[in-house]
């Protein structure tokens, strides 16, 4: 049936192109207007600052935030095992290409290794570069291309890899592409030459001149585009480097909006909804973190089985398939994480899994997956290039603060009373006025009207209840009023408190990390094998030798017997540095002997590219 492209970029806002193939939605790209679009942009940039904690370093791209170049990611003659430090230097000025836009607080990466796309053929700096894409599966084409690319004669250190869209081109075509992408680099070489970083070498194409290139294939029935600036563009690209779709490329004259015309936008608005049906009734709930994306699969009202494993077996192939067209169709990308419904029989946990990974293989971007787990989870990665459209349309909720929920009303009442005392408690007050959200105002009051006014005659002081109805849901506000000529306006002093300082406990927390990070390779095996602490004894205070005494874990009122001899009975013979019964581990402690501190560290694992 062939594909369908539709450009909306009648908006001054946001473009948006919709891939339709054989009937269904197949990809959706979203680009803000004046947001700036950096990814594939080659830039000569100068070294900020080499972190060889992150074995990484910070570039000055001359605009936005500094960009991350990892180690893998940096050409150098210093060998394999070269630290940054060692490849980079503070003001050392190099070329390199975002590879990642930046998402929220994170800077752009960028690598060394530099790509220039064209129609046909991408043109790398690395002479390693010549191959034919697998997507190309004909033996006969493959090794046409082959030979093709063989008479090749690239700039020197450059290379090239065969596009899928040249399977079905002539020699002339893909020759045409050769010539243009070798006249682009020599620019890009040249102005690197003439300019000071940082500069920005190469600018990618915008969306439309992208969407010709890299999603228009020979299949595509209409390209079609709602203004004519772009339409008029598009079919100038299309004549030099794609003359065989130039009659497709049409412009669009109705008065309904492109995507409503063709039934677009009411599928588009789904993308972003956090529950997706299946068609049998099942669904899958799609939660976006920081970390990682969840994905949870459900059969909910599908009962068309006979019985609890075929039914779950269906409605887990089929949210195979959703899965795949969801993780494209909303840029996900990062680490991801597959709740399927749980099987029992391996033959139908494999089904599942070959279903997965048959429904990913027309997606572009590199995908790594692993097997089931034995919690029948998923786990795979997903290249990610750009924030997913679901963060670039939506910015954190002011009410619930990012997390998906807010307090009820009965734990906001409770909190507000609590706060109440605390401030009547603290300062000698003749007023007390508390503003909240208007449609709790009445509930506080009828809820906890008897706690407050004991509140009132107990602190001989008034509280009022204010409401505000552009308040946050779930805030409230204090507006107290001191009582004059009061000694009890000072505040009250406090008892210490029983919690270690915050100080403190980073402190332990830093050592027993160090301590752990020393361990023996021997002693971390056998501790990770056995589940329990390490066995080295040491021993706290001289004793008397005696006998093995197999210890049991203490009770809680021992726990509380011992705190207490330790706070309050000062003469007691106890070593001050003595644990616990239960933090010393049966007996024995996870410090570790001065000889096993001073067994080197393990070399780190580096990063594979």
């Amino acid at each position: 049936m062939g594909s369908h492209i539709l450009m909306n970029v009648l908006d001054e806002q946001e473009m948006r192109v919709g891939v339709i193939r054989d009937g269904r939605l197949e990809a959706l790209i979203h680009e803000r207007i004046g947001e700036g679009q950096h990814l594939g942009n080659i830039y000569k940039a100068r070294v900020a600052n080499v972190e060889p904690s992150l074995d990484a370093a910070f570039l000055d791209l001359g605009a936005g935030k500094n960009g991350f170049i990892h180690i893998d990611e940096v050409i150098h003659d210093k060998g394999r095992n070269a630290r940054i430090e060692q490849a980079l230097q503070p003001g050392q000025e190099i070329v390199v290409q975002i590879t990642k836009e930046s998402i929220k607080d994170k800077g752009p990466c960028v690598s060394m290794y530099l790509s220039l796309p064209g129609r046909y053929l991408v043109m790398m700096n690395s002479e390693q570069a010549k191959g034919v894409s697998k997507r190309i599966e004909d033996q006969v084409v493959r090794k046409r291309l082959k030979n093709l690319l063989a008479s090749f004669e690239p700039p020197a250190g450059m290379g090239f890899i065969v596009r899928t869209a040249s399977a079905d081109r002539s020699e002339a075509d893909i020759r045409l592409d050769y010539e243009f992408l070798k006249r682009l680099w020599s620019e890009v070489q040249a102005l690197s030459g003439r300019v000071r970083a940082p500069f920005c070498l190469y600018q990618e194409a915008d969306v439309v001149v992208r969407t010709l290139r890299d999603l228009a294939s020979a299949d595509a029935q209409a390209i079609i585009i709602d203004q004519e600036k772009l339409y008029d563009e598009a079919r100038a690209f299309a004549q030099v480097f794609m003359p065989e779709i130039c009659d497709r490329i049409q412009f669009h004259r109705e008065e309904l909006p492109l995507f409503t015309y063709y039934g677009l936008e009411e599928r588009v608005g789904t993308i972003y909804d956090r529950k997706v049906q299946l068609a049998s009734g099942g669904t899958i709930v799609i939660e976006q973190t920081e970390a990682l994306v969840s994905i949870d699969v459900n059969s909910a009202r599908n009962r068309d089985s006979g019985d609890v494993e075929t039914t779950a077996l269906m409605t887990n192939l089929e949210a195979a398939q959703a899965i795949a067209q969801q993780l494209v169709l909303r840029d996900l990308g990062g680490l991801i994480i597959i709740d399927f419904i749980d099987m029992e029989d391996r033959d139908h946990q494999k089904l599942v899994q070959l279903a997965l990974r048959r429904a990913l293989i027309a997606d572009k971007a590199k995908i790594q997956i692993s097997p089931l787990s034995r919690f029948g989870l998923v786990e795979m990665t997903r290249q990610r290039t750009r924030p997913s459209h679901k963060l670039v349309a939506s910015s954190e909720c002011p009410y619930c603060i990012g997390t998906g929920s807010i307090k009820t009303a009965e734990s906001f009442e409770i909190d507000c009373v609590r706060a109440i005392r605390q401030s009547l408690s603290s300062r000698s007050l003749s007023r007390l006025e508390v503003v909240v959200p208007q449609d709790l105002a009445v509930s506080v009051l009828n809820a906890r009207h008897r706690e407050l006014a004991q509140l009132e005659e107990r602190f001989d002081c008034r509280i009022l209840f204010t409401a505000d109805g552009l308040m946050k849901a779930r805030e409230f506000r204090l507006l107290p009023t001191a009582r004059k000529g009061d000694r009890r306006e000072r505040e009250k002093p406090v008892r210490p408190s029983l919690l270690a300082p915050l100080m403190v406990e980073q402190a332990k927390a830093i050592a027993l990390a160090k301590e752990i990070a020393t361990m023996r390779p021997d002693d971390l095996e056998r501790e990770l094998d056995a589940g329990v602490p390490s066995t080295a004894p040491v021993a706290t205070q001289p004793a008397a030798v005696q006998a093995p005494v197999v210890r049991i874990a203490p009770s809680v009122w021992e726990e509380a017997a011992t705190l207490r001899r330790l706070l309050f009975s000062p003469n007691t013979p106890v070593a001050a540095s003595a644990p616990l019964p239960s933090q010393n581990h049966g007996g024995r402690d996870l410090a570790r002997s001065d000889s096993a501190a001073r067994v080197p560290r393990r070399s780190r694992g580096r990063r594979r590219r």
